[in-house]
Parts: C-alpha cells; structure tokens; sequence
C-alpha cells in the first residue's frame, strides 16, 4: 500500500513574489511578526532605467499587512540598496523596488485595498472600529488621509464618459462626477450639478463621442450645446428606476387599493375577523416550579437585598438638604410663614384697640394698657 508523503513548502512566492522569502516569525497573544528576506537580484535604477547588480547596503522596513486570524500582523522586510552602475546617472544609490509595498509606505498595498473596500461603505468612524476588530490598527484620520491622496488622473482623449451627480452633503452640497465608460475609473469631481462646470470641461475634451447620464435638462443641455453631434444615452441605473417607476404607475391603476389573502387566494373583499381569546398555556405554566422563600448564604442566614443607594456626598442629596432647610419651619414661627409671634401679639394689640374705639361705653381708657391672652376686661 503507497502512502502518500507530506513535505512542507518553502516557496512563499505566492505570499510575496519570487525575489523574497520568509526566515523567521514570532506570534504573540494579539500580533503576528513575520520576517522576509531579499534575495540577490537585479533591480533596475528608478531615474536612468539602467540595470544593477551592485549590492551597496541592507536596511530594514516594517509593514503592516492584512490580518491573519483577525491578529494584526506585521512584515519586517531586510531589503537592499543599489549602486547604480551608470557613471552619468545623477542617482548613485537607489532603494529596491517592493512590489507589496510603495516608497515611505507603512502599510501593504493589499491592506490600503482591504481599507478603502470597508471605509467605502461605512464612514471613516465606523470603518477604524470595524477594521480593529479584523485586526488592522488605522485612525479615522489615517483614513481620511488615505483619501485625500488620491489623484484623478484626467484623459484629454477620452470618447465614452458616464456624467453622474453625487452628494457631497445630501440635501445641501451635490458635485459632478465624470467617469471612463471603459473601465468606470473616475477622472473628474466638479462641483455643482447646474451644468456650467460640465461645460468648460467639455470644452477641452472634444472627443467625448458618447455621454451615459442620468435624465437630469441640465446636463443634457450643457452637452447640445458644447457637442451636439454626441450621442446622449440613459445609464442602466436611471433607466431601470424610470422602467420600475412606470410599472408602479400602471399597478397602482389596473389593482385594487387593497388585496387580502385567504385561504391561499387572493380577494378584494376583507375577510371575517374570528375573535380568540387569548389565554396562557396551562401545561407549560404547570411545568414552572418556583417558590417565595427568601434566599439564604452558605451559612443558612436570610439575605437582605436593599436596591438603594444612599450617598449623602451626592449633587442631588446636597440638593435636596438644602431645600428642606428653605422650606423647613422655624421654631419662633407661629405656623404662618413670614410671621413671627411678635408680629401676631402685634396685630392682636391692633385689633383689640379697633375694637374699643369703635365702642361708645368706653371712658378712661389708656392706650398704653395691654391686654394679655385669657383675661376677661370691662368695657
């Protein structure tokens, strides 16, 4: 009986490219380190274009790259540099070309994709968190930076465009995008959808023969105007949301305002409401078993459970002592609130002496005389 063997591979070309390799790695509990190597290769000067297989020195660079078991994970490249053998060249030292990674780049290009792939459908917030829990580490800021290196490279010469308008802040700022029908990469973002940027863009590409747009007069007219031999056509998205628009139109008159279903046919009549009773399952109600004793510890004692929270150092309990205290009632207070038992002894003496004046039995009274509570005067 053959039995088949097993070997491990050591081509890690598909991981890399052929001119790289890996000797080493350490992995951690939330990182992975993975070490690469050059091998002893030509590489072509980036000013003269001249080949080079004049090793001048080795220098590190460290990557990071795309996730391998949602752990962030690193590449610590050992690369060379080059002397350039052309006497005339004005470069005398150049880097080694990646083909993983640019010039001064700290990131893979395969993980600047798989960032642009998340961040495009979310916002760039939401697109750091996502991405952390991959195990990639980026800032929202990062990302942002990301974007704002992106250049649109115009074609002079292009004959098939897509003229679209895009929200840069729905309901407020809307711009033009002008896209290659070939391959659908954006070359222009202008701002406004009035049709007067399109137009001075149109004037310095004159061999635009062909316009896919949306149904919008103003982009129409901006393009009669600068290229009226262009053909106008409708894009596939406009087109199918106008076809889907006029088949609602043509539903909503031909079919009743409302269908019911019964009995697995459809009727334009409401069917009988049947009234049920709604009531618990018994069975599954006598399956419960539970009892209202109190819970106990280890040691047999009755748990007591106080759901309050008492902190008398709390903004809101100092809140609250201070109010009583405006409101409370002072003990000189008859019950009155701004009334003192001196001021109503006050206002009996008054009362009191209305009284006697008003009366026409009274003779040598003295004003001065005071009536105290509980004794009996003659008048």
């Amino acid at each position: 009986m053959n039995r088949l063997k097993y070997f491990p591979t050591q081509d890690y070309s598909f991981l890399l490219d052929e001119n790289h390799y890996v000797y080493d790695y350490f992995e951690n509990e939330g990182s992975l380190h993975i070490y690469i190597k050059s091998k002893e290769h030509g590489c072509c000067c980036p000013i003269c274009g001249k080949m080079s297989h004049k090793l001048h020195a080795t220098y590190r660079r460290k990557f990071q790259d795309t996730p391998i078991r949602c752990k962030q994970t690193f590449l610590h490249a050992n690369v060379y540099k080059y002397d350039c053998e052309n006497p005339d060249c004005e470069g005398k030292v150049f880097m080694e070309k990646l083909p993983f990674a640019k010039a001064s780049q700290v990131r893979t290009d395969a993980l600047n994709t798989l960032i642009f792939a998340v961040s495009m459908f979310l916002s760039n917030e939401g697109a750091s968190k996502v991405l952390a829990l991959l195990g990639v580490q980026i800032s929202n800021d990062t990302i942002q930076r990301l974007y704002d290196r992106i250049e649109f490279i115009d074609n002079p010469d292009v004959e098939g465009i897509g003229v679209d308008d895009v929200a840069i802040r729905k309901g407020q700022t809307y711009a033009t995008a002008i896209y290659d029908l070939k391959d659908h990469h954006l070359i222009a973002l202008l701002d406004g959808r009035d049709g007067e940027p399109l137009k001075e863009w149109l004037k310095s590409h004159n061999k635009v023969r062909l316009v896919a747009r949306d149904r919008a007069s103003a982009y129409a007219s901006a393009i009669s105007e600068i290229l009226p031999d262009c053909v106008q056509v409708a894009d596939r998205f406009h087109l199918l949301q106008n076809l889907l628009e006029y088949m609602k139109d043509i539903f909503k008159e031909e079919m009743p305002a409302k269908l019911y279903l019964q009995g697995g046919r459809v009727s334009e009549n409401a069917p009988d409401k049947i009234l049920r009773e709604k009531a618990p399952d018994n069975s599954w109600l006598d399956s419960l078993h539970y009892d209202n004793t109190p819970p106990r510890d280890s040691d047999g004692n009755e748990l007591f459970y106080d759901n309050k929270r008492h902190d008398l150092n709390s903004a809101q309990y100092q809140h609250h002592e201070e109010m009583r205290k405006k409101t409370a009632i002072n003990p000189g207070h008859t019950g009155i609130l701004g009334q003192t038992k001196e001021t109503t002894a006050k206002k009996y003496r008054r009362n009191v002496w209305n009284i006697i004046t008003d009366s026409k039995e009274i003779s040598g009274y003295d004003p001065r005389r005071s009536f105290s509570f509980g004794q009996s005067q003659s008048l």
